[in-house]
C-alpha cells in the first residue's frame, strides 16, 4: 500500500486508497478480491499479493494499457 501511495504522490493522475476488505465487502467482491494485498487498477482486478517495487509499477503499466500482470 505504501508504493501506491508514494505513486499518488509523486503523479496528479495516480489516486490511491486502501481499505479494509473485510469492512467494505461489498467493494471487495465488486473486484473479485479473494487475498490481500490486493491491488485494483482503474475500477478492474489486478493482481494480488506483494511484490517488488519495480514490478509494482511494470504491473500497474501493464494493467494501463489492458494486459493483465
Amino acid at each position: 500500500m505504501l508504493l501506491a501511495y508514494k505513486l499518488a504522490l509523486a503523479s496528479p493522475r495516480v489516486r490511491a486508497r486502501g481499505i479494509e476488505a473485510s469492512e467494505f465487502a461489498v467493494d471487495a467482491d465488486r473486484h473479485g478480491v479473494h487475498a490481500v494485498p490486493a491491488i485494483v487498477v482503474d475500477d478492474r482486478y489486478a493482481w494480488a499479493g506483494s511484490v517488488p517495487e519495480a514490478a509494482f509499477v511494470d504491473r500497474v503499466l501493464a494493467a494501463l494499457e489492458g494486459d493483465r500482470p
